[in-house]
């Protein structure tokens, strides 16, 4: 498996503290919004080809995934 840049890595990252964030926001548990976070953001890194449990979530697996094979 070809590893992402580290600006792709941080843009990733980036993407997902402001998933996290929003979730907390919108009323989410923090333990809650980390795991549907790490969920995502682990399925898109690994290139899974299952998805994030929650499909709420799976917008915000799509949207990793994009940066990932883009790169930024």
């Amino acid at each position: 498996m070809e590893l992402p840049s580290r600006p792709t890595v941080q843009a990733m990252l980036d993407a997902c503290e402001h998933h996290y964030t929003q979730l907390i926001a919108d009323g989410c548990a923090e333990e809650v919004a980390r795991d549907r976070t790490w969920d995502a953001y682990e399925n898109a890194f690994l290139r899974t080809s299952t998805h994030c449990f929650d499909p709420r979530d799976r917008l915000f697996e799509n949207k990793l995934r994009t940066i990932r094979e883009r790169g930024f």
